[in-house]
């Protein structure tokens, strides 16, 4: 285990949720854009698009073309309400940052199939949500909670699933043979201090084999997302896996 300034290489270091939820709500009031919900401020100017129509094209592959119920954990502004819209049902979306979910609600005003609600990851109100889902999908959202909450998020996954629910999950990961975790670190991308855990691709995998035991993985489910023009990292990348729960 090394630590280089605020890079904590190897050992299961906690961040401060409060302080994530904070840089976040500072993000959302200076810029609601896709740019600054998939943090691209230092790749090339389309590389926020880029990303974002690639994993688009992946998911609509994955769910297919008829209208579906959608729980979206950690919407943003909404982007998976813009990507979906045509096979969506109704769509439910959570983030624990009240000023994405502003923006959101403002965006989709006139779609009453379409809902945004704040609320944590980690603490799900059920009664303001559907019973049960067709697709549940969470993005870059494991990586700002901590391995002793990490099981509540699971478990609400299967409380909001049944069988032949499609579950679609993206993380930043790490590229390493170990975790890294970022705690406080002076970011110049971001102009600020910046929380995250960047878990090995085998460690996300032992978590969903322990918490999510009825979920089958897809053929060719998981891989990585972004190349250099959309924000791969030398140390990190997005990686997704795609579920279907027996």
């Amino acid at each position: 285990m090394t630590k280089e300034n605020g890079r904590i290489y190897g050992e299961k270091a906690f961040i401060d949720s409060e302080n994530v939820k904070t840089f976040w709500n500072n993000n959302a009031k200076k810029d609601s854009s896709l740019k600054s919900v998939l943090l691209g401020y230092d790749f090339g100017e389309n590389s926020a698009d880029l990303h974002n129509k690639k994993e688009a094209k992946i998911v609509l592959n994955f769910i297919g073309n008829e209208k579906k119920t959608i729980l979206d954990i950690g919407c943003g502004i909404g982007r998976w309400a813009y990507n979906l819209k045509p096979v969506i049902q109704k769509y439910d979306g959570i983030d624990f940052s009240d000023e994405f979910v502003k923006a959101a609600n403002n965006n989709f005003k006139d779609n009453k199939e379409i809902n945004f609600f704040c609320m944590s990851a980690t603490d799900i109100d059920r009664t303001k949500l559907s019973e049960k889902y067709d697709v549940v999908i969470v993005t870059e959202v494991s990586m700002y909670i901590n391995d002793d909450e990490l099981e509540k998020l699971y478990n609400f996954i299967n409380l909001f699933t049944q069988k032949d629910s499609l579950l679609y999950i993206q993380d930043t990961t790490s590229l390493l043979e170990t975790r890294l975790t970022l705690k406080d670190f002076d970011s110049k991308e971001l102009k600020t201090k910046y929380n995250a855990i960047y878990r090995t691709k085998t460690e996300y995998e032992t978590l969903f084999k322990k918490y999510l035991p009825s979920f089958k993985l897809s053929e060719n489910g998981t891989e990585l997302l972004l190349d250099e023009n959309s924000g791969a990292r030398e140390e990190t990348n997005a990686r997704y896996w795609c579920f279907k729960k027996q």
